[in-house]
């Protein structure tokens, strides 16, 4: 069953409501969290975690589940849906098993891999990496499967609460720790608590609220082929992606330090955001997507949903590079202190190739309904390629910002080969895609970035005060340039319908 445009626009809401939390605690703790524990422990826990996350591979189950409940449920089936979840379950079992042998494993070999961590690094490393392997084995399974589910059933304003809980319970704790000084274990244990209690919450509404009744008796050889013909692509694409943010702190830890890594591991936050803000409103699509797909096979439905939702991603993540360009140096400056202006430009690198990507979300989420997982795999084989190549030799010669570099180049590489399945494999028109949601939307952009360049002169930033006012200033004029010279119709409405509403 299908769900009111207020259902959509109440889970938008709680969805940005979520990444302002995120935002704002970051903003306050994580300086707090460097000057308690120190930039090398931080760097060890986000190492530990980039290591666990390896071999933590689904091999497209995740996906498998957002694709087949959303396609079943489209089709009203809901027996095929709890026989495929009872199988998938149980090779999720198999997957804990195999991975939970192999980080057994690694551990005896971590003084081997990481020769440059200090003697005292290397035993805390080991203790984080233990307690955070345990968590991670034992949530695998569920983290991976439970918001596909409550996405596919429209259950997405119920699973935004539950990660709004989630979030607040964590800064809560990781508050107490940090007043207490209970040092880094005590941080990552509250974190893995915090965990459970979210997956238990979660949980609760899928049983309470959908007809599921997972079949862990069913097995059938067709269910399970159809699922590995998908899934195998997925996998390939996800080890991909894992070789971009999973394996860059691996190789600063090889090849510069723990600080490094902190560095890295701070810039790819901030690039996290941007991903955030743009993403907030996707998985609510999947089910519309498979219904669009299903009442029509030429795509038509789709690229106009991709234009409507298309241009407010690309409107959102502008906005955010056009900022982040002006005051981010500053802003660095002010959140962490001195000696950290290379996070500045690491973010920059790895933020740029988001607005083209991330504006095109809904045609990536038609990609994987319409089973083109083995086209999207290639491309990211090749996005892998290119980085793995230019990551060692990048952070070797330039430190942090080198591994950066490599992974802006691959990730513009990535943007070119998906424009090209979309326009091949789901018959979308790109071209005009392109021209309506960036070509019509230059003049405004334009104008904002030369008032952003004015204003850096007129406005020195030294506090947070004034970097608050030039944020200010600076979406002010980016919405009056866009909303006059880059809406169309149909955007200039519905803003004037919210601004009517909260009058009213």
């Amino acid at each position: 069953m299908s769900v009111g445009a207020s259902y959509y626009k109440k889970s938008a809401l709680i969805s940005y409501l979520l990444i302002a939390i995120n935002i704002i605690s970051s903003l306050l703790y994580t300086p707090w969290m460097l000057a308690k524990i120190g930039e090398a422990d931080y760097g060890l826990y986000t190492l530990s975690a980039s290591l666990i996350n390896m071999f933590l591979i689904d091999f497209g189950f995740s996906s498998a589940v957002t694709r087949f409940v959303s396609k079943y449920n489209a089709e009203g089936n809901q027996q095929k849906i709890d026989n495929f979840l009872g199988m998938l379950y149980k090779l999720y079992f198999l997957i804990c098993g195999t991975v939970l042998v192999i980080l057994f494993v690694v551990y005896f070999f971590i003084d081997s891999i990481y020769v440059s961590l200090s003697a005292a690094e290397l035993e805390k490393f080991k203790i984080v990496y233990i307690i955070a392997g345990s968590y991670s084995i034992f949530s695998f399974p569920f983290i991976s499967t439970f918001n596909g589910i409550l996405n596919s059933y429209e259950k997405y304003y119920q699973m935004k609460l539950c990660d709004l809980f989630h979030k607040i319970l964590t800064v809560g704790l990781i508050v107490v720790a940090l007043l207490f000084d209970l040092g880094l274990y005590s941080l990552v244990t509250l974190n893995a608590v915090s965990g459970i209690l979210m997956l238990i919450s979660k949980w609760i509404i899928l049983k309470s609220s959908t007809p599921l009744k997972i079949n862990f008796k069913y097995f059938d050889k067709s269910v399970l082929k159809e699922i590995f013909s998908f899934s195998m692509w997925v996998t390939v694409s996800s080890i991909c992606s894992r070789l971009i943010f999973n394996i860059t702190p691996n190789v600063l830890g090889i090849t510069v330090g723990a600080v490094a890594i902190a560095m890295f591991s701070l810039a790819s936050t901030i690039e996290s955001y941007t991903y955030t803000f743009a993403s907030a409103i996707d998985g609510m699509f999947m089910p519309r997507i498979a219904r669009l797909m299903k009442e029509d096979s030429s795509g038509k439905n789709v690229f106009e949903l991709l234009n409507k939702v298309g241009r407010i991603q690309y409107y959102i993540v502008a906005l955010i590079f056009i900022g982040f360009t002006f005051v981010g140096k500053d802003f660095i400056y002010l959140w962490l202190g001195e000696g950290k202006e290379v996070v500045y430009i690491c973010a920059l690198l790895l933020i740029a190739p988001a607005p083209f990507y991330l504006s095109q979300q809904i045609a990536k989420s038609a990609l994987v309904i319409a089973g083109e997982v083995r086209a999207q795999a290639v491309v990211n084989v090749i996005k892998a390629v290119v980085n793995t190549a230019l990551v060692f030799v990048f952070s070797y010669y330039f430190g942090v910002v080198g591994a950066c570099i490599s992974i802006s180049v691959s990730y513009f590489l990535r943007n070119i080969g998906m424009c090209a399945l979309y326009q091949k494999r789901l018959k979308l028109d790109m071209f005009k895609f392109h021209f309506n949601c960036y070509i019509k939307t230059i003049p405004g952009i334009v104008l904002t970035v030369i008032f952003s360049v004015l204003l850096n002169f007129l406005i020195p930033t030294y506090s947070w005060l004034n970097l608050l006012i030039k944020v200010a200033l600076i979406s002010f004029a980016y919405f009056v340039f866009v909303f006059f010279l880059s809406f169309n119709a149909y955007e200039k409405n519905m803003v004037k319908g919210l601004i009517k509403k909260v009058i009213k």
